[in-house]
């Protein structure tokens, strides 16, 4: 397994967009509405493994608001830029979420989808445990896809359009406050081989991203 994506929100792009630059010289692409009322814009990392950040903003208030999902998003956006969840990449969907189930006792929510980006890729996908990730805020869910050549082969062509000033080159880890599912986190599938750092004196949330770039390492913070 490994770090695939860290999704971070706000009401609107323009203030994601403009620490991104201003502060690690990274530019944004995309910009694809999404069922559930947010649209998803995309700091692409120039490597194969196609990692990135997702930057995920408001795009339809109204139905975000009908659901627990949206009203969550709502309140942990009120007040600026948050870090909201990530996903991990694995390789066996099926017998992930299993061991999921086998941690928690809960359903890990099994789906299968595909995503329609804003140049009209469809991007199949499957993925686990995100509800749980979502309450969590710092045990990941699990993502799988069902073309990952063709993932690799757009990489290029987000990268010219994010036209960063220092290109991002791999998603080196995380720190992170303690979970509040203590007994969770020291089963939870994959996570003692991933490059987190958890400080105990933070809160349950992700507080900062360590990023590899082609001009040495740096660490997104939000305000």
């Amino acid at each position: 397994m490994r770090i695939d994506h860290v999704i971070l929100g706000a009401r609107t792009i323009a203030p994601l967009r403009e620490l991104l630059w201003e502060r690690h010289g990274f530019g944004i692409t995309d910009g694809s509405p999404n069922p559930d009322g947010t649209a998803s814009w995309v700091v692409p990392f120039d490597t194969p493994d196609v990692q990135y950040l997702e930057l995920l903003v408001t795009d339809d208030e109204r139905e975000l608001g009908s659901t627990d999902f949206g009203r969550a998003f709502l309140e942990r956006t009120a007040d600026g830029p948050a870090f909201l969840n990530w996903a991990v990449l694995t390789d066996d969907i099926a017998g992930t979420a299993q061991r999921v189930e086998q941690v928690t006792g809960t359903d890990p929510g099994l789906l299968r989808g595909e995503s329609v980006r804003a140049d009209g890729q469809r991007v199949p996908w499957a993925e686990a445990a995100f509800d749980l990730s979502w309450r969590s805020r710092v045990l990941p869910f699990f993502l799988s896809y069902g073309n990952p050549a063709d993932r690799a082969d757009r990489v290029a062509g987000d990268l010219r359009a994010a036209g960063h000033r220092v290109r991002p080159t791999a998603l080196a880890g995380l720190v992170t406050g303690p979970a509040r599912e203590r007994d969770w986190a020291s089963r939870w599938p994959g996570l003692a081989g991933l490059a987190v750092t958890v400080h105990d004196d933070a809160g349950p949330e992700i507080t900062a991203v360590r990023v590899e770039t082609g001009a040495g390492d740096t660490v997104v913070r939000l305000p």
